[in-house]
């Protein structure tokens, strides 16, 4: 009992870290949404692939992210829990996690506003671990600091409008696949958000 309590603490821990260090590369340390660039020659807006069919994560409650008949099916518990444990930074995105019954494996989804992909795209030397990928017909990134397969740990990002994204945090003790469990998670869950206004 004690042993799975500190094994769901440090893959709470783990997925902070990995989260708030990949959002912070991914700014490069530049701006984070609304405040201004620090550079002193002219700006652009990052604009980043158009999205065709864009969704609204923000539309629907955390922890119905991911529907509790997609979750059995990734072999996960149907009703997630938003993540209570310690936060790395004030500014990191709340999430909602599924885990299997055993504890092993564990699916975060979360939001981020005022995020483009293109961040990700131009920042992509800064990840370890990265793959463009295209999840539900929208533009996704796999961006790690480290090996997926080794660590047992992976994040994937999906733009979901243009300013919006969602992602998938897994944690896979068995160190099995954790980046195509969190390419599953998205798959069966972007289809469900409604369409943005």
């Amino acid at each position: 009992m004690v042993r799975t309590n500190v094994l769901k603490r440090s893959g709470v821990l783990a997925a902070g870290v990995v989260l708030t260090g990949t959002l912070a590369a991914c700014t490069g340390g530049g701006p984070t949404g609304d405040e201004s660039p620090q550079s002193s020659g002219p700006t652009q807006a990052q604009t980043g692939p158009e999205i065709s069919d864009p969704r609204s994560p923000f539309a629907v409650e955390l922890c119905a992210l991911l529907p509790a008949d997609a979750a059995t099916s990734l072999g996960l518990e149907p009703t997630g829990k938003v993540n209570d444990g310690p936060k790395i930074s004030a500014d990191a995105p709340e999430s909602c996690a599924w885990r299997s019954r055993d504890g092993h494996t564990s699916v975060s989804l979360g939001r981020i506003k005022d995020r483009s992909i293109q961040e990700y795209y131009d920042n992509k030397s800064a990840f370890s671990d990265y793959q463009e990928l295209t999840i539900a017909g929208h533009p996704a990134v796999r961006a790690n600091q480290g090996d997926p397969a080794k660590d047992g740990y992976c994040v994937v990002f999906a733009a979901v409008s243009e300013r919006e994204m969602l992602y998938a945090f897994t944690s896979d003790d068995n160190k099995t696949d954790p980046c195509g469990l969190a390419q599953k998670a998205l798959e069966a869950s972007i289809p469900t958000l409604p369409a943005a206004k």
